[in-house]
């Protein structure tokens, strides 16, 4: 069964209300093998390399057809599409009357899913919902500055060679999306003393060379 919570939302116009959502609470996030292996207990004649093989497939198969400028849609999942953004500092802005805006450089900036109504339904006939705790979660309050995160992650970095986004989250009582947010502002920034090393799962936060 499914669990729930309902979640604090941000005040953002300062209303003093205080509003709140349903929010998922997950328990896992299932790799390609798990998935391969939850098919392969529904289409048991069919080999769980094979399956491997098809789900490679399709990605390689989205790819072409996205990059030739089509939409792809999956009846009984949804339609794949992607967004573009600029690759360039050149403003966004039309100048002049007859501004071609000529010369600009275009590339991919995400794919988008829209789910299959079909697949909507089938969700809300078989999904039943359970709530974690009574009462709402209340927003996690900033107990530090920017400036006393960062001397906050510096005193690992220090320690250790390196802090990792969960213990930047931890200890400046962030939730992970926050931090990773704010860790993506701070290294993009040259002045501030903390760079990154590594790629997705594998990143790690260090201390900036020269600081």
């Amino acid at each position: 069964m499914a669990k729930y919570l309902l979640q604090e939302m941000n005040d953002v116009r300062n209303t003093g209300k205080r509003a709140v959502y349903p929010k998922m609470v997950i328990n896992q996030t299932l790799g390609t093998e798990e998935f391969i292996d939850v098919l392969h207990d529904r289409l048991r004649t069919v080999d769980k390399g094979v399956l491997r093989g098809v789900i490679s497939g399709i990605a390689d198969s989205l790819v072409s057809l996205l990059s030739k400028g089509n939409n792809v849609t999956l009846d009984e999942i949804g339609t794949f599409s992607m967004s573009l953004k600029f690759l360039d500092d050149k403003p966004t802005e039309i100048q002049e009357e007859d501004d071609q805006m000529l010369y600009r450089r275009v590339g991919v900036k995400d794919l988008n899913f829209k789910i299959s109504p079909k697949l909507i339904r089938d969700l809300q006939m078989n999904t039943r919902f359970e709530r974690m705790m009574s009462g709402a979660r209340e927003l996690k309050k900033n107990l530090y500055t920017l400036e006393q995160r960062i001397e906050n992650a510096l005193a690992i970095i220090d320690e250790k060679g390196h802090i990792t986004l969960g213990e930047y989250a931890k200890v400046n009582n962030l939730s992970r999306t926050t931090a990773s947010k704010e860790l993506a502002k701070i290294t993009a920034d040259p002045t501030m003393p903390i760079d990154y090393t590594g790629q997705a799962s594998h990143k790690i936060w260090i201390r900036r060379k020269g600081e």
